[in-house]
């Protein structure tokens, strides 16, 4: 019997995208108990009225009053939802039609897994270049993952997978389902973090076995509809990643016994993190501040070949004042 299922769908000025997201879960040959919409402060805000009687399921509208982010809208949406299990769906994503039929069965199947990550197609006029950079960084994290193929499309992880995680987090990994009691157990998205799915896909692999369905059921929209700069967006993810790795390094939720291989991984993780903070900052005109994240690298995970990096910001220095020498 396959359990009951609840789909949340955060959303923020986006309507005719929420409504392409709602039809495809309406679409679904297995429909869920409900579908939660998360408005987080669009303006104007989603009206309840459009999506009443649209299907045979009842269609719930939560509202922020002020904008909070994708994670809080997540997290509003497991704290209200009455299913068994939980399926997220971004408001500009697709579910393909057999995608609840699929993941509730894989949870009734393996009543010893909570959480099932979802293989991702994508679809849209940037699609090539998303696969592109997805199927890499499928084939780096398989590489080390070392799960078990237990059906023709289904993968088993164990602790194995943390260390993977630790070097590439692909897009799969970031849609998931997952029991709504082990929801509670491994915590909330991070609100305060900007890889929230990245910092979550983390916590629930050190919380216990996962699973990866490799069929692609859920569709990844590539169209540009991001907000943010390439180089602010590749800034703030440098110290989201290094926020992550030095929280979750010391402990997750509240227990400070990692086996010490974790610990060791996830130092070695955030000194690299930190190196890649260290290359941007140069890269970018702050030799000062790239120092202080070298220094930052070396003290978590002292690299010998990394100890090269001064005299590369130094070399650095010394081009940009002889430039501007020669200009006056």
């Amino acid at each position: 019997m396959n359990l009951s299922i609840s789909v949340i769908i955060p959303t923020h000025n986006r309507p005719e995208l929420l409504r392409e997201a709602v039809d495809s879960v309406l679409a679904q040959t297995l429909l869920p108990l409900e579908i939660l919409i998360v408005d987080d402060a669009s303006s104007p805000p989603v009206n309840a009225a459009d999506f009443a009687g649209l299907g045979e399921i009842p269609i719930r509208v939560l509202r922020h009053p002020k904008p909070l982010g994708g994670a809080a809208a997540k997290n509003t949406g497991a704290h209200a939802a009455q299913g068994e299990a939980l399926a997220f769906l971004d408001d500009d994503d697709l579910y393909a039609a057999g995608y609840l039929e699929r993941a509730t069965a894989l949870l009734s199947n393996h009543p010893e897994v909570d959480v099932s990550f979802m293989a991702v197609e994508w679809f849209g006029p940037y699609s090539s270049g998303g696969a592109q950079n997805y199927e890499h960084a499928m084939r780096r994290l398989l590489s080390h993952a070392h799960g078990q193929q237990i059906e023709p499309d289904l993968l088993a992880f164990g602790p194995a997978l943390v260390d993977a995680l630790l070097l590439t987090v692909p897009m799969a990994f970031q849609r998931t389902v997952v029991r709504a009691g082990a929801f509670k157990r491994i915590g909330d998205y991070t609100e305060h973090c900007i890889l929230w799915d990245c910092d979550w896909a983390l916590r629930a692999t050190l919380d216990g076995p996962t699973l990866l369905n490799q069929t692609p059921l859920y569709r990844q929209r590539a169209a540009g509809q991001g907000f943010f700069s390439q180089a602010e967006t590749t800034l703030k993810h440098l110290r989201s990643s290094i926020e992550i790795r030095e929280r979750l390094g010391i402990g997750f939720n509240g227990d400070v016994t990692l086996h010490p291989h974790l610990r060791a991984a996830f130092r070695r993780s955030s000194a690299l993190a930190y190196f890649n903070l260290a290359y941007y900052l140069q890269a970018h005109g702050q030799p000062r501040a790239a120092l202080h994240a070298w220094l930052d690298s070396q003290r978590r995970s002292p690299n010998l070949r990394r100890c090269k990096f001064p005299l590369r910001v130094a070399m650095g220095v010394f081009k940009h004042q002889a430039a501007a020498h020669k200009s006056s």
